[in-house]
C-alpha cells in the first residue's frame, strides 16, 4: 500500500500521523513535546543563578508530563517546592531586584521553537521506527 502526501508544517505532520496510526502518533507527539520541555529545562538550568543561597534552584527545575486530553499533549517545566524562592528571584521583591530565569528562556526559545520541535520530532520518530522494526524481527 502506498500513501502519497505532502507535509508542509508541524500541524500537517500531526494530522498525517493521526490518520495513519493514532496510538503511535499520540505517543510520538507526547515524547516530542516532552523532549522540547527538556530542552527548555536545560536552558533554564543553565541560566539559573548559582551564587548565594539558590544553589538548589537549578537542580530543582524539572520536567513533568501533563495529563493533556485525547487530542492534545502536555509537558510542563516545574520548579520543585524545595526551591520555593524561585518566584522571589524571578520577579524580585520590594528590597531585591529581579533576576529572571524563565522570562529570558521563553524569549530565547520562542524564536527557535519550530526548529527544536522538528529536531525532537525527527529523533523520536526515528526511535519509534527502530523499535517497531526491532519488534518485527523477533
Amino acid at each position: 500500500m502506498k500513501i502519497k502526501t505532502e507535509v508542509h508544517g508541524v500541524d500537517d505532520v500531526q494530522r498525517l500521523l493521526m490518520q495513519i496510526a493514532p496510538k503511535h502518533a499520540r505517543n510520538i507527539m507526547r515524547s516530542t513535546i516532552h523532549g522540547v520541555a527538556g530542552e527548555i529545562r536545560d536552558e533554564a538550568r543553565a541560566r539559573a543563578p548559582t551564587d548565594g543561597p539558590p544553589k538548589t534552584f537549578a537542580p530543582a527545575i524539572k520536567t513533568k508530563r501533563g495529563r493533556g486530553t485525547p487530542t492534545t499533549v502536555r509537558s510542563d517545566v516545574i520548579v520543585e517546592r524545595r526551591a520555593f524562592f524561585w518566584k522571589f528571584l524571578e520577579y524580585g521583591t520590594s528590597s531585591m531586584s529581579a533576576k529572571p530565569t524563565f522570562g529570558p528562556v521563553v524569549e530565547a526559545m520562542r524564536h527557535k521553537f519550530e526548529a527544536t520541535y522538528v529536531r525532537q520530532f525527527k529523533a523520536k520518530f526515528a526511535a519509534s521506527l527502530a523499535r517497531a522494526q526491532k519488534r518485527q524481527q523477533k
